[in-house]
């Protein structure tokens, strides 16, 4: 029997995953705020859904990805919400970058109302997605792991089991900090020796066979050297600041304080806060340049 999987979002790395996972045969319901980006993937067989609530309605899997808390917070619990229409039992799967103190309250809440809840946000751009390579980052109870399993090998290379409910979410959310750290660095490199006046093929060559090479910092060279930010923008500088916040509120948890971190993040919202938000995250480097 073909399992029928709701989708809450259907942005890059969601369209990416459905399209894998109807090449493997599952059932989607996809519901969007921006319904023009469904009819791609109506195109392949997802059935589109105008609420969250018709998205998960009669199905024993939900999964969403979505690009902050609030938005989050809007599709599972808000007016004409998933978890309303999701029957007992079912399984809420998070795979959205979002804080901890959320995922942990919006955990609680869904299964106050008789559901499941998998903190499950994935690593990798959406090519590695489409393609089965992402890597899951979990926080859930073993036995609604398994319950997922057969999901998430279709569409990825690696399940990391970090612990109960949370724990995904810790890593991911240092693990994008870092990626923070990286681009903020190499986009220091850069500005400098643009700025000094050396050729910018030597510069990109010369720091591919580095040691201090990251596939981060690999992945945005083309853009800080080239200035093209609004090309093969996999992840945008916005998306990348409210990251970086949500790791420092999570340090703040733990009192911590990160100060590598605190600058990356710094070098971040200084861009979005210029209007450069919804750019590559290479636009980092235009701040930088002045």
């Amino acid at each position: 029997m073909t399992q029928t999987i709701g989708f809450l979002g259907a942005g890059r790395m969601a369209a990416a995953m459905i399209k894998r996972l109807i090449s493997k045969g599952y059932e989607i319901k996809v519901w969007n705020r921006n319904q023009a980006k469904i009819e791609p993937l109506a195109a392949l067989g997802a059935t589109g859904c105008s609420t969250p609530a018709a998205a998960a309605q009669n199905c024993d899997i939900v999964i969403s990805f979505m690009a902050d808390d609030s938005a989050s917070e809007a599709v599972w619990l808000g007016d004409n919400g998933a978890l309303a229409a999701m029957g007992k039992g079912a399984l809420a799967i998070e795979c959205s970058t979002l804080s901890h103190a959320f995922v942990l309250d919006l955990a609680q809440k869904i299964e106050a109302a008789g559901c499941r809840y998998i903190d499950a946000p994935v690593t990798g751009v959406p090519a590695d997605v489409e393609a089965g390579n992402t890597v899951f980052l979990i926080g859930a109870e073993t036995s609604d792991l398994e319950r997922a399993r057969p999901l998430m090998e279709a569409t990825g290379k690696k399940i990391v089991h970090f612990g109960t409910v949370g724990a995904g979410t810790v890593y991911k959310l240092m693990h994008n900090l870092l990626g923070a750290v990286h681009i903020a660095a190499a986009a220091e490199l850069v500005a400098v020796a643009q700025k000094a006046g050396l050729d910018g093929n030597k510069v990109a060559e010369t720091f591919e066979i580095g040691a201090n090479a990251s596939p981060t910092g690999l992945m945005v060279l083309p853009g800080l050297i080239g200035g093209n930010h609004n090309e093969g923008i996999h992840f945008t500088t916005g998306l990348r600041t409210k990251d970086a916040g949500y790791a420092m509120l999570l340090a703040k948890e733990y009192g911590l304080t990160l100060p590598v971190g605190q600058a990356a993040h710094g070098v971040f919202e200084n861009a979005t806060g210029e209007g450069l938000g919804d750019l590559a995250q290479s636009a980092v480097i235009e701040p930088l340049k002045r």
